[in-house]
C-alpha cells in the first residue's frame, strides 16, 4: 500500500485542466503497479471514469479510500530452489555487504518446452516425414519465446517490489530478464540472505541457500541468479565484482583475489587440475603407424581399422569439424607438426580454423601435459580423422576471466544471449565482458558473432550435483535449441566410471561429496541432458587386435555413465532401456543410484578411449579419457555429414533418436564396466548399457542408415 500513496501523492502538483495527455499516462503507470494486487484491481475502473474536471484532490481521496478499505493480502511466497549444504571445497565465509551490487539474472519461463521431444523427433527421428528439415533461428526464437502474460506478471512484480522499470533490461529473445540490484534489495526481493562462500584454495562465490518467489510466479520463473548456483568457469577463477561495484569493506578482499589470478585454481575446469582432462601415460619412443600394436598405441590407423572409417578424400564447403577448448587450455603448432609428420605427413604445417571468442588466446606462455594436453589430443585427431576437410577451434574465454558452457553457447547463438552484455545467467559462472580487472578483454561479449559448426565436440564437464536441476534444465533446453537447427552435439562422458569427476561420491546422509569409496553414484553433465549425444571410453585388451571386440575401457579411467538424478528418460530410450532392466537389471538399489528405471540413461555411445599416442610439449605419450573418445566419434559422424551435404542434404544434426532406432549400426560392447564409489559399477552387457551405451561406431553401416534418411 505504501508505494501506491506515495505515487499517487505526486498526483498534488497536477492540474487536470493544464494536461490531460499527462493524467492519463500517469494512472496508466499506477495500473501497472496496482496489477500484481488483486484486492486493488477495483482501482483500475476510477482510471477510466475521472472527470477531467474534477480536482485530483477528489480522486486522490478516492483512490485512499479505497485501498484503506481492500485489506491487504499480498501474494504467498515459496521456495524456488533450495540447496541443503554447498557444494564440495565450499564453505560459508561471511554476511554479504548491503551495498554490494548484483547482477540479477530472471529466467523467464518459455513457452512451447513441453512440446520439446515432439519437435525434436520431428526432424530427427528416422521414421519422421519431416527428418532433416531443420529450423531457422528464427523459427526457434519464436516458438519458444516467454507469453506476454509472462512478462507482464514479472514486470508488474518487480515495479510493485520498488524496482524502477528503467533498470530492466531483456535479452534479444525475450527469455532473460536483467538488472543491477544491491544484495539489499536482492534479499528484499527473494526473501533470501546472502553470504560469501569460500573455496579451499582461498577464492570466493556470492550465494544463498534459498530464494523465494510470490507463489503466482512460480509458473513464469524458471531460475533467478546469482542464488544457490555453484556451477565453475571452464580456465579461470571465479570472479567475485567488479572492483567499482563493491562497497568499501570488499575492495581489498577483491584485490586479494585479482592477484591470485596469476596462478590456476584447483579443480576449475580447463585448468591443469581439471579432473575432465584427458590422463597421461607413459612417454613413448618409437610411436609408429602401425596396427600389430594397436592394444597398446592409438594411432588414426588403429581406429580406421577398428571402426572400417575411410580416409577422407572431399572437403565441401560449411562442414567444419568443431572442437571447443578453454583458455588457458591452448595447442601448440609445434606439437601438431611433430605429431603430422609422424602420422599425417600432407598436414605438416596446417592449423585448425581458429575463432577466438571473448578475447581468447591460444596461450603459449604456460607450458605442460595440464596445459596442451586437451587441445592436442583432440585437434591432432580431429583434424586427421576429418582431412581434407577443415577443422574449426573454438577457443573461449580470455586468461583472466576464462568463460562456461553458457558463454560459447551466447557466441554462437544470438538468441540465446543478451544485447547488451551478455546472458550473464550466474556472474560466478559466465564471464562477464567487458572485463574491467588487470588484463581482461575489455571488448563485448560475443553474441551470435560466430557460426557454429555441423558438428560440436566438448570434450569438458562437471558433476550433476554441482548444479541445480533447474540450472541444467535450462541449460539443456539450449541443446536442443541447437539441435532442431541441425548442429549434432557430443560430450564426454567422464572418467571415472560411476563416481564424478576426481572419483567423488556423494554422502546419502549429508549430501556432500566424499572420498570415493563409499556413497551415492555422480552422474555427468551436459551428459545426462537428453539433447546431447554422450561418449563413453573402450578399450582394445592386452594382447588382442583391431580384428577383435572391444571392452570397457578399464585401464587409468574408467567410462562415465549411470543414470540422471534431474532428467528423465527420453522417448527414444524407452525400449533400449526397458531391455536393459528387464535382462540386465543392476544388483543396486535406490541407496546407489536412480533405480526409478524413468531416469534418462548415459552413455549413449562409446569409441576407443585408451592408449592414444599424442604429441604434448615436444615429446610423444600415451593419452587416457573419453576426452579421446568423443572427438573420434565426433569426427566419424562429421565424415558422414559431407557424404549428405554432397547429396544435397541435410546435416544429420541431433544423433540420439535415429542411433536408438537401429542400434545394429554401433558395435555392441558386452565386456568391461565402470568401477566407483566403492563398487563394481555397472557392467558392459548385450545392448545398451550404462557404461559403453549403444556400442561403438560401425563407419559403413552408419553411412548407409543416414545416406538412406531424406
Amino acid at each position: 500500500m505504501v508505494f501506491c500513496i506515495l505515487a499517487l501523492s505526486n498526483c498534488f502538483s497536477y492540474r487536470p485542466s493544464r494536461d490531460a495527455q499527462s493524467f492519463n499516462k500517469l494512472f496508466k503507470q499506477l495500473y501497472g503497479l496496482l496489477t500484481n494486487h488483486q484486492h486493488l484491481l477495483k482501482l483500475c475502473e476510477i482510471r477510466w471514469k475521472v472527470d477531467m474536471r474534477v480536482e485530483i484532490v477528489q480522486v486522490f481521496a478516492a483512490l485512499v479510500v479505497a485501498i484503506i478499505a481492500s485489506p491487504i493480502s499480498t501474494s504467498s511466497h515459496v521456495v524456488h530452489e533450495k540447496r541443503s549444504v554447498p557444494p564440495r571445497r565450499w564453505s560459508r565465509h561471511s554476511r554479504l555487504h548491503p551495498a554490494t551490487v548484483l547482477p540479477i539474472r530472471i529466467g523467464l519461463t518459455q513457452q512451447n518446452l513441453h512440446r520439446a521431444e515432439e519437435f525434436i523427433n520431428q526432424v530427427s527421428h528416422p521414421e519422421s516425414s519431416q527428418y532433416g528439415q531443420h529450423w531457422s533461428p528464427k523459427k526457434v526464437a519464436e516458438t519458444f519465446a516467454p507469453s506476454q502474460d509472462t512478462l507482464d506478471t514479472v514486470m508488474s512484480w518487480l515495479s510493485a517490489s520498488g524496482i524502477e522499470l528503467n533498470r530492466v533490461k531483456f535479452s534479444l529473445s525475450g527469455t532473460w530478464i536483467m538488472l543491477n540490484a544491491t544484495a539489499s534489495e536482492a534479499e528484499n526481493l527473494l526473501r533470501a540472505e546472502y553470504h560469501l562462500y569460500k573455496q579451499q584454495n582461498g577464492y570466493y562465490h556470492i550465494a544463498c541457500d534459498e530464494y523465494s518467489i510470490p507463489s503466482h510466479l512460480s509458473k513464469h520463473i524458471d531460475i533467478i541468479t546469482p542464488t544457490v548456483h555453484f556451477d565453475r568457469r571452464i580456465g579461470a577463477p571465479r570472479r567475485l565484482q567488479h572492483p567499482d561495484d563493491l562497497p568499501l569493506p570488499l575492495r581489498g578482499l577483491n584485490k586479494r583475489m585479482t592477484k591470485r589470478r596469476t596462478t590456476t585454481p584447483h579443480g576449475i575446469m580447463g585448468s591443469p587440475e581439471d579432473a575432465s582432462n584427458p590422463k597421461k601415460g607413459a612417454a613413448i619412443t618409437n610411436a609408429l603407424m602401425t596396427l600389430e600394436n594397436c592394444d597398446t598405441m592409438i594411432t588414426p590407423a588403429c581406429l580406421r581399422a577398428l571402426y572400417h572409417a575411410p580416409l577422407g578424400s572431399t572437403a565441401v564447403k560449411n562442414n567444419s569439424l568443431g572442437i571447443v577448448e578453454y583458455t588457458p587450455e591452448a595447442f601448440l603448432q609445434s606439437d601438431l607438426d611433430m605429431w603430422f609428420r609422424e602420422f599425417s605427413p600432407s598436414q605438416v604445417g596446417q592449423s585448425p580454423i581458429t575463432k577466438l571468442i571473448d578475447g581468447a588466446v591460444v596461450q603459449t606462455q604456460n607450458q605442460s601435459f595440464g596445459f596442451n594436453g586437451e587441445s592436442s589430443l583432440d585437434l591432432q585427431y580431429g583434424m586427421s580423422l576429418v582431412h581434407p576437410q577443415t577443422t574449426t577451434l573454438f577457443q573461449v574465454g580470455d586468461l583472466v576471466e576464462g568463460a562456461s558452457f553458457n558463454n560459447f553457447l551466447d557466441a554462437i547463438d544470438a538468441t540465446y544471449c543478451t544485447f547488451d552484455g551478455g546472458d550473464s545467467k550466474n556472474p560466478t559462472v559466465d564471464a562477464q565482458y567487458p572485463d574491467t580487472l588487470p588484463g581482461g578483454f575489455d571488448g563485448p561479449l560475443a553474441c551470435g558473432a560466430v557460426a557454429s559448426t555441423n558438428v560440436l565436440s566438448t570434450s569438458y564437464s562437471s558433476n550433476e550435483a554441482d548444479l541445480t536441476a533447474k540450472y541444467e534444465e535450462r541449460q539443456c533446453m539450449e541443446y536442443m535449441k541447437l539441435g532442431l537447427q541441425g548442429v549434432s552435439i557430443l560430450y564426454s562422458s567422464g572418467d571415472f566410471g560411476v563416481a564424478g569427476e576426481g572419483g567423488e561420491c556423494i554422502d546419502a546422509g549429508t549430501g556432500t561429496y566424499n572420498n570415493g569409496t563409499s556413497g551415492l553414484f555422480t552422474p555427468s553433465f551436459p551428459g545426462t541432458c537428453p539433447y546431447v549425444t554422450s561418449v563413453g571410453a573402450t578399450m582394445i585388451m592386452n594382447g588382442s587386435t583391431v580384428r577383435n571386440p572391444e571392452s570397457a575401457a578399464e585401464l587409468v579411467i574408467f567410462s562415465g555413465g549411470g543414470f540422471s538424478n534431474v532428467f528423465s528418460m527420453p522417448s527414444y530410450q524407452q525400449k533400449a532401456l526397458d531391455s536393459y532392466f528387464a535382462h540386465n537389471a543392476p544388483p543396486y538399489g535406490a541407496d546407489r543410484f536412480n533405480n526409478s528405471q524413468k531416469a534418462r540413461g548415459y552413455p549413449d555411445v562409446s569409441a576407443n578411449g585408451v592408449n592414444y599416442v599424442v604429441a604434448v610439449d615436444g615429446d610423444f605419450s600415451l593419452v587416457f579419457g573419453t576426452s579421446a573418445s568423443t572427438p573420434t566419434f565426433a569426427s566419424l559422424i562429421n565424415l558422414i555429414n559431407e557424404k549428405r551435404i554432397a547429396a544435397k542434404k541435410s546435416p544429420v544434426g541431433f544423433l540420439n533418436p535415429a542411433l536408438y532406432a537401429n542400434p545394429q549400426v554401433l558395435n555392441d560392447v558386452t565386456t568391461g564396466g565402470n568401477q566407483g564409489c566403492g563398487t563394481a559399477g555397472f557392467e558392459s552387457t548385450t545392448g545398451w548399457d550404462p557404461v559403453t551405451g549403444l556400442g561403438t561406431p560401425n563407419f559403413p553401416a552408419m553411412l548407409d542408415l543416414f545416406m538412406g534418411l531424406p
